[in-house]
């Protein structure tokens, strides 16, 4: 780690330090583990507990969109029998070296282990159980007035309006790649389009329920990370988590939706495209920041696009 990046995680610290206090909760350790749209801290307390501390800075998400995700999370931990991340403290806070401050939010720490590559049989079934009990409860799930979240669409899926878009218009692409995102984002968005916002297929979705977002505990999946909670179509989130797995496991998984309800609508027929939209969501990713695609984004988004 460089000496900037030692600076802003001792700022970081500082910060969670601050909210903790203001909780009468004393920090025993403290370890960075990584950022995504914001940084995750592990809290080890001095009373022998274990937390997640998320540091939400300015700009990321609004603190109505933060409050949706938590009230979620709440009903899903009282409604079904799924194991959540659950909301301990959520402070707003700020110190010398961060004046503009940022939102922590202490989550409950889930028991269990990431999940390894291939996952097995057993746990990819329980995943599909999960992703379908997550999707029900959305069905039934009545929002109060105010609750605000983003929209999983093609703007989202390919990051128009952000710097990555910006930045894979400067990146030295091979002109057939760029038709083929091109076609790609053509394709998926006249298939959003068709299949619309009919509440029996559109609505609150995880929008990131991948392997890593999921931890194994004694076979069952246990779902983390909701922070890119929104508005989509839950045959689109099915298809995120697909895309996740090897292709041979692909009718494990649904079989597990399968025992909970039926497959969302439009899953079946447009099942490429689905999948393909997750691919060109983290082709763009692996694109605009100049990165090799190892995972094979691009190669899946070519098969599918011929499907």
């Amino acid at each position: 780690m460089d000496h900037c990046a030692t600076l802003r995680t001792r700022d970081l610290r500082d910060l969670v330090l601050g909210a903790l206090r203001d909780q009468g909760i004393t920090a025993r350790r403290l370890c960075w583990m990584g950022q995504h749209a914001s940084h995750t801290l592990r809290c080890d307390t001095a009373d022998g507990e274990r937390l997640l501390i998320r540091v939400c800075l300015p700009g990321v998400r609004t603190d109505a969109e933060l409050d949706a995700e938590l009230i979620w999370l709440a009903a899903l931990a009282r409604d079904t029998d799924l194991t959540v991340p659950v909301a301990r403290f959520s402070v707003r806070v700020a110190t010398p070296q961060l004046p503009g401050g940022g939102r922590c939010i202490g989550f409950s720490w889930i028991e269990g282990r990431r999940c390894r590559y291939p996952p097995s049989r057993r746990l990819v079934a329980d995943l599909g159980r999960v992703l379908a009990t997550l999707h029900g409860h959305a069905r039934g799930f009545r929002p109060s007035p105010g609750f605000t979240r983003p929209e999983l669409d093609i703007r989202s899926l390919t990051w128009a309006g952000t710097w990555y878009a910006h930045r894979l218009t400067t990146q030295p692409i091979d002109p057939a790649i760029r038709r083929l995102l091109g076609e790609t984002t053509r394709q998926v968005e006249e298939v959003l389009a068709r299949l619309g916002r009919d509440p029996a297929g559109f609505g609150l979705i995880h929008a990131d329920l991948h392997l890593d977002n999921v931890v194994e505990h004694h076979g069952q999946a246990r779902p983390i990370d909701f922070e890119d909670t929104s508005w989509g179509l839950y045959a689109l989130d099915l298809a995120t988590t697909a895309a996740s797995i090897p292709d041979a496991l692909h009718p494990v998984l649904l079989c597990g939706y399968q025992t909970v309800c039926p497959l969302p609508p439009g899953f079946e027929e447009h099942q490429a495209a689905l999948l393909a939209a997750r691919h060109l969501f983290l082709a763009i990713w692996y694109l605009a920041n100049g990165l090799p695609d190892d995972e094979g984004h691009l190669d899946q988004l070519k098969a599918l696009t011929r499907r």
